[in-house]
């Protein structure tokens, strides 16, 4: 049985975006058991996403920050995982996980990495440039091992059932009924170049209310608080407000719930994608080479939205959706 170490210690939709990768060394090695080194708050991500056997936690800006911290997670993990690993796959040209691959005595380190811990320790460099999407060029570092096409797979998630028994709770408790149609928006991202404009969503939730349906904010941190805030102070309010209520993991149980979501281009678009629920994708920053690297793919139950998006453009995309999707 090889065992192989897949290392991305960037962000939640970066994660997610990793999973067709994981999907693909399973299809090669059925056996193989795929150990996930993932950044602390994003554990959840990586714990549910097919193909994943086991995840350790690397936390970049507590216990393991900086050069002390390599130290300190090789030293909690040497005894379990020294010369037990076959090959690692090193995402984004992370140095960090190069050092901490070889170090675990990995012989075969396979990244896109070009700096000075590549030559150092001979990694197997794998050239990303003009693969495509960010889904197909980390797929594509299989390549190098195996010599195949490896197969573009949807990205999956699966909750586990105590999220979604957690949210069922709480969505009775925000008095929702079974019967409601719920629809996900997401206005929030890290970048406010790629947010919804307050005025869009302010039409946008009025819109839906008027279509008989109930809106689920999700959301997550300071900046989707503030957003809150700005829509109560536009006299937006007829909206159930899920910031900070959920794990990631619950999260994904609240997305299963929805007939569908509207998300901009953030870590929740990912994750409705993963789940299969269908998704108008906002991306407000209209450049092609972004929109290769990070739209949907087109198996994914979605219409993409790009530019001066308003909010008619929005109210329409997720009816023709709905009526394509069988749900309408």
């Amino acid at each position: 049985m090889k065992k192989f170490l897949v290392i991305n210690t960037s962000y939640f939709g970066d994660v997610l975006l990793t999973d067709t990768l994981c999907q693909n060394i399973k299809l090669e090695y059925p056996d193989a058991r795929v150990i996930f080194m993932v950044n602390k708050p994003f554990y959840e991500v990586a714990k549910y996403m097919e193909g994943v056997d086991e995840v350790l936690c690397y936390e970049k800006a507590g216990t393991h920050k900086g050069i002390a911290g390599i130290f300190k997670f090789l030293n909690e993990h040497r005894e379990s995982l020294k010369d037990s690993i076959d090959i690692a796959f090193v995402l984004y040209g992370n140095e960090r996980g190069i050092v901490i691959a070889k170090a675990l005595g990995v012989n075969t380190i396979i990244s896109d990495n070009r700096g000075i811990f590549h030559y150092l320790f001979s990694t197997i460099s794998v050239e990303k440039n003009h693969l495509g999407s960010v889904q197909q060029e980390n797929a594509s570092l299989l390549t190098s091992l195996t010599k195949k096409d490896v197969v573009d797979l949807p990205i999956k998630y699966t909750p586990p059932l105590v999220a979604e028994t957690y949210v069922q709770k709480l969505l009775s408790q925000l008095g929702i009924k079974l019967e409601d149609e719920l629809v996900g928006l997401c206005t929030t991202s890290k970048k406010l170049e790629k947010d919804m404009p307050v005025s869009t969503a302010v039409q946008v939730i009025a819109d839906l209310n008027k279509a008989g349906k109930k809106v689920v904010y999700l959301g997550a941190g300071s900046r989707a608080a503030e957003y809150v805030t700005e829509l109560h102070a536009h006299g937006c309010k007829s909206f159930i407000d899920l910031t900070d209520k959920t794990s990631i993991a619950q999260l994904a149980a609240v997305i299963q719930k929805c007939t569908a979501v509207i998300s901009v281009d953030t870590g929740t678009l990912h994750l409705t994608c993963a789940l299969g629920v269908p998704l108008v994708a906002l991306f407000y920053i209209n450049d092609r080479k972004h929109l290769e690297k990070w739209a949907p793919a087109k198996y994914y139950p979605h219409v993409l939205l790009t530019g001066n998006i308003v909010a008619g453009d929005i109210l329409n995309s997720l009816q023709t959706l709905l009526v394509s999707e069988g749900t309408l």
